[in-house]
């Protein structure tokens, strides 16, 4: 599929590359039901030295609400394939796991195509006195406080921390800004 440029897209495929991003955002994903889109959208902002306010958050969560009922029963359904749960010959389950994959990461990059024109970055404020890393914490934990499978934002900082660290290859800027954050 001949997708239009995406700055979002591009970032994202490039981090997804790095070691341990892929990991952790799939258990953030199936642990705290976190949308691993947001995720990447939160860090692509602050490594714009952008921050998200409550308003922006709200624009971005009703664009990837509706791709969610496209993205969550492919995926659901991928896996299930993958279980091998259906009595099918392997090459055809083979083949219809990697078609739902095709389709599941073509909705993934539509919804980015989608983030990415909810907000304009020149009308998004900037972080001020935060440097790219400290700026992206915030921005992930405004939209972790969004969540309504996690009680308390301490139970998955562990896991933000593991995922600024993979993403900005600095674990000591990154411990910095999860001590100045908390």
């Amino acid at each position: 599929m001949n997708f239009p440029n995406s700055e979002l897209w591009n970032y994202s495929t490039q981090i997804w590359t790095l070691p341990e991003v892929e990991g952790i955002c799939l258990n953030l994903q199936n642990t705290y039901n976190a949308n691993v889109n947001m995720l990447l959208y939160c860090c692509w902002m602050g490594d714009k030295n952008l921050s998200l306010n409550d308003d922006d958050l709200q624009a971005l969560l009703d664009t990837v609400q509706p791709w969610q009922t496209i993205i969550t029963p492919l995926r659901d359904s991928r896996k299930m394939m993958q279980q091998h749960l259906i009595a099918m010959p392997a090459n055809v389950v083979n083949q219809t796991i990697a078609n739902m994959n095709e389709m599941e990461l073509n909705a993934e990059h539509m919804t980015q195509l989608a983030l990415e024109k909810v907000l304009k970055p020149e009308k998004i404020s900037p972080c001020k006195d935060l440097n790219n890393i400290e700026c992206s914490l915030s921005n992930i934990k405004s939209y972790i406080n969004t969540l309504d499978s996690i009680e308390s934002t301490n139970e998955i900082m562990p896991q933000i921390s593991l995922l600024l660290t993979a993403i900005f290859q600095d674990e000591e800027a990154v411990q910095v800004a999860m001590m100045s954050s908390a």
